[in-house]
């Protein structure tokens, strides 16, 4: 039976990456909510999970990085004193690029580098984000460099088209079966996702 599963995430592209699971193990992508920063998420939580209780179940995706919490397990225990089984509360360690650069291969064909370049286990990364930024400039691809990079002078982290540019990866290329063995907090994300078929 296909389930319908809302979305409860900081930003667009953690919207694109909960969709592209959500469709992985089989349910249909249903509401988005959030993409209003971590905050919301944080001040949301436990209204989200009486929604659920009673409505579609939720994936929520919160980066680890932005809790400011000590571990993973405290997010979940902090946000959610109260649990609810249909609000999967799943926090991307330490953020949500850590998930699209366990895609060696995907990524590396995407930005046109060689794989090697690629860090093995992406989620032990300080800063994800700043990896992959640095990953794009070896790229001999002037669109990629220009979309995901910041230009020279600008104070920006990323590239003006850094967010869509990502969303056409996760659609197009991104192998979630790959990059599950490679981030262990992805691989525990897709295991409850599934769980919802019993």
């Amino acid at each position: 039976m296909t389930l319908v599963v809302d979305i409860l995430v900081e930003g667009l592209l953690d919207e694109t990456v909960a969709r592209r699971l959500i469709e992985h193990c089989g349910h249909t992508p249903g509401h988005s909510f959030g993409k209003k920063g971590v905050n919301y998420l944080r001040l949301k939580a436990q209204g989200f999970g009486v929604k659920a209780r009673y409505g579609n179940p939720i994936l929520m995706l919160v980066d680890f990085k932005d809790t400011g919490l000590e571990c993973p397990p405290a997010v979940v225990t902090t946000w959610l004193p109260q649990p609810c089984t249909n609000l999967l509360l799943r926090v991307v360690v330490p953020m949500i690029e850590s998930w699209l650069l366990a895609d060696r291969e995907g990524l590396a064909a995407f930005l046109g580098v060689s794989p090697t370049l690629l860090p093995t286990m992406p989620e032990t990364l300080i800063n994800p984000k700043q990896a992959l930024v640095n990953l794009a400039r070896k790229s001999p691809q002037k669109s990629v460099r220009a979309a995901l990079t910041p230009a020279k002078g600008v104070s920006a982290l990323v590239g003006p088209e850094y967010v869509a540019a990502l969303q056409k990866f996760v659609f197009q290329t991104w192998d979630v079966e790959r990059a599950k063995l490679s981030a262990p907090s992805l691989q525990r994300a897709i295991t409850r996702l599934q769980a919802l078929h019993r």
